[in-house]
């Protein structure tokens, strides 16, 4: 945890400030942090009846591949894919990059979430090609309302660590 954490005055996504900063990719893109958080995931998920994984980029993309490798390994067959803020400006134009398949039961996962309100922009992309959202997971919640917006908005919410597990101011 100590690659990933930074103090400092940091401005997040949607414009909130805060004095640390949890940069997870730090930890995900290691063999060990890909391996055990693929295996960690997994653990949370292994019992739903999903068959598409995926989330916002950047964030998601290392926590996708962790899975949908760990499904490969457990005999599961599963799709990954994620969600660019905006469509690209050439290629393919994608907003959503991977492979979502139509009708897809779809678990949406975040590295580090504050509000919910970027994922919940991706949960609108992905929902808008009638998939099904069963289940948001995030590795660390950052306990700024993401429970409650999620809560509210119908879709079943489980962080791995909340900010207290892992921070004492």
């Amino acid at each position: 945890m100590d690659r990933a954490f930074l103090r400092g005055d940091i401005v997040l996504s949607f414009g909130e400030r805060s004095d640390y900063y949890i940069d997870m990719r730090m930890i995900e893109v290691t063999s060990e942090g890909a391996y055990l958080i693929g295996e960690v995931l997994f653990d949370q998920i292994k019992d739903l009846d999903f068959n598409a994984i995926g989330g916002l980029a950047v964030g998601a993309v290392p926590l996708v591949t962790s899975v949908v490798i760990t499904c490969f390994h457990r005999g599961r067959e599963v799709e990954g894919f994620w969600v660019r803020e905006k469509a690209k400006g050439h290629g393919t134009r994608k907003l959503i990059e991977g492979n979502l398949p139509k009708n897809a039961r779809v678990v949406i996962v975040d590295d580090v979430i504050t509000s919910g309100q970027s994922v919940l922009k991706a949960i609108r992309t992905v929902e808008a090609e009638e998939a099904e959202i069963l289940l948001v997971v995030s590795i660390i919640d950052r306990e700024r309302g993401a429970s409650k917006l999620f809560s509210s908005e119908g879709y079943e919410y489980k962080p791995i660590f909340m900010k207290r597990d892992l921070i004492k101011n």
